[in-house]
């Protein structure tokens, strides 16, 4: 037994140093939105969110809004990324996103919204990243938990806003 726990510790050990530019990450963490399931969920599609996110421009390659399998591109300067719907349930309230930034890393955006009550949600938001080359690895390990904190809350304080006021926060605030 102790042959086979070394061997595979050794075969562990071989995989991590063969491919040096691997690391991955999963982070994930909940927001609380002031709207019900319903209006909050399509937030999440593609093109709806830019009604809450400054600077949210995607360009639809493939299918409408929000259809399993969508393909759409990001410009974002410095990282343009390839999205692909990954999953969508529309009845369950959850989004799935498989994000390409080039051959540098890729992204797994899993969203799932709940009703918390008729005027409350709560999201679940989970982001697996993978590192695909050596210089994306320190980006990737450096994206700390604490980070996801700071960037889900920055998402729930712009949808929030949006939901109260129907209008999208300044890149500012």
């Amino acid at each position: 037994m102790r042959s086979i726990v070394l061997l595979l510790l050794t075969a562990a050990s071989f995989a991590q140093s063969a491919h040096p530019g691997f690391s991955h990450v999963r982070r994930d963490g909940q927001i609380t939105l002031d709207a019900s399931v319903k209006r909050v969920f399509p937030l999440f599609g593609p093109l709806d969110e830019a009604k809450w996110a400054p600077g949210w421009q995607p360009l639809i390659k493939y299918r409408g809004n929000t259809d399993l399998g969508m393909v759409f591109t990001t410009n974002s300067s410095p990282h343009p990324a390839t999205w692909i719907v990954s999953l969508y349930d529309e009845n369950s309230h959850s989004i799935q996103y498989t994000v390409v930034f080039g051959d540098d890393h890729v992204e797994q955006l899993d969203i799932s919204c709940q009703a918390a009550s008729a005027a409350e949600t709560r999201c679940h938001i989970g982001y697996s990243m993978t590192a695909l080359t050596d210089s994306a690895r320190d980006a990737v390990e450096n994206y700390t938990q604490e980070k996801h904190e700071q960037r889900i809350a920055h998402w729930q304080m712009a949808i929030n806003h949006y939901l109260e006021t129907g209008t999208r926060i300044n890149r500012h605030e």
